[in-house]
């Protein structure tokens, strides 16, 4: 037989093969139980703390658990690569059990682990845990009603208004260990919505805050309802000017006035159909006989049912001041009167009083105190005696365009 064909021969034996996978495979267990086989240690953080028997203890006692110390542990573990490598730290649990409590305290109880199917749990040694023990209160539940409230973050449309939001239930009952619902102040909800032009009404979960507005992540609280509907009425905006409404008097008409407002416009919200026939918004009413040439005061903005005040301007300073006429004092001794109840007979106690008239300037220079009288009506007083004042009416004979300023009264005897 010659060389090549014992090197063929050689090739194709069974039993060399049989040899190689043996080598191969005395090679391959001593990498394995050289370095899976090496014990190892690791550290597995966050590991979640399970309370075994909460819900026996809740279902059973109506008792609940809070003011726990943590919810998670750190723990570290030796073990072979192999076992080490089937551990994570959502796998491992920490337990501790609250199954046999059954009355409220204050209480601290270690920490149990536990590992996930399939581990060898004789091979794992545990190094350390911490915290090593979970402190925390039993609680019996109790329960607190709280007012919902929230915000509009979004925009409206242009010529709209958002107005206050509305919830339905506006109040609602949590229930849960005391010093967890004592930390809430309310139930928020935040609507964000863009270029809303009309009503928005959706149904909204909501947040427990506290006082600042702090969300608040509280175990065993649980709510009467999840949701709430909530309402966001939207309405159009008008710029609207502010007035007042004149009384003509001592010849003054609007012609003659100059009307100042402070703000002179507001912008309200309400129904579109409404909005479209508010052309003006009267403040009041201001005779202009009641003063000689100029009157100032602040008036409260008041509105119409259905209408808001957007710009929350609660009031506005009216000055209006008389132009192209002037004034002239007069002392006038023609009083009379008139309309004496009947079987009473009338004296003037009153002689003179001064009376001032406005007009323009050069019909005010002709005018005599004997142009003028002044004129008490009595028909008011009724069939009584004694001493009145009653409100005498100013008359100028002979002119035209001027008219007195102010109210007159005169005193009157009737016997």
């Amino acid at each position: 037989m010659d060389k090549k064909s014992v090197r063929q021969s050689i090739w194709d034996s069974k039993i060399l093969w049989a040899a190689i996978s043996l080598f191969a495979s005395v090679l391959l267990w001593v990498y394995v139980t050289t370095t899976e086989g090496d014990l190892i240690e690791h550290t597995y953080d966050g590991v979640k703390v399970e309370f075994r028997g909460e819900d026996t203890l809740r279902d059973n006692e109506g008792l609940v658990l809070s003011n726990i110390s943590s919810n998670t542990i750190s723990v570290r573990i030796r073990a072979t690569r192999r076992e080490i490598a089937k551990l994570t730290s959502s796998n491992i649990t920490a337990v501790v059990d609250v199954s046999k409590f059954n009355s409220s305290g204050n209480y601290n109880q270690a920490v149990k682990i536990e590992f996930p199917m399939g581990s060898n749990a004789s091979s794992i040694n545990i190094v350390s845990i911490s915290p090593q023990s979970i402190s925390f209160n039993i609680e019996k539940t109790s329960s607190k009603t709280i007012q919902i409230n929230g915000e509009f973050t979004g925009t409206v449309a242009d010529g709209y208004a958002a107005q206050p939001m509305q919830f339905e239930p506006n109040t609602v009952v949590i229930n849960g260990p005391q010093s967890e619902i004592a930390k809430v102040a309310c139930g928020w909800v935040e609507v964000n919505r863009e270029n809303l032009d009309k009503t928005l009404q959706i149904s909204s979960s909501y947040t427990l805050v506290d006082e600042k507005g702090n969300k608040l992540n509280l175990r065993n609280v649980t709510l009467e309802t999840e949701t709430v509907a909530v309402t966001i009425p939207v309405t159009a905006t008008k710029e609207v000017p502010l007035t007042v409404d004149l009384v003509e008097g001592g010849v003054a008409t609007a012609e003659n006035v100059k009307i100042t407002c402070k703000p002179s416009t507001i912008t309200v919200a309400g129904d579109a159909e409404t909005l479209a026939g508010l052309n003006k918004i009267s403040l009041g009413t201001i005779d202009l006989s009641s003063f000689a040439s100029s009157y100032e005061d602040t008036f409260s903005i008041v509105l119409d049912n259905g209408l808001t005040n957007v710009a929350g301007v609660k009031e506005a300073k009216v000055t209006v001041k008389v132009v192209g006429l002037e004034t002239k004092t007069f002392n006038v001794t023609n009083i009379t009167t008139t309309n004496a109840p009947s079987g009473r007979t009338a004296s003037l106690i009153t002689e003179n009083i001064e009376v001032v008239l406005r007009g323009k300037a050069d019909v005010l220079a002709k005018i005599k105190p004997n142009n003028i009288r002044a004129v008490a009506d009595l028909s008011e007083l009724g069939d009584t005696s004694g001493v009145f004042q009653p409100v005498a009416k100013v008359y100028v004979d002979g002119y035209t365009g001027v008219g007195a300023i102010g109210e007159y009264k005169v005193y009157v005897k009737l016997k």
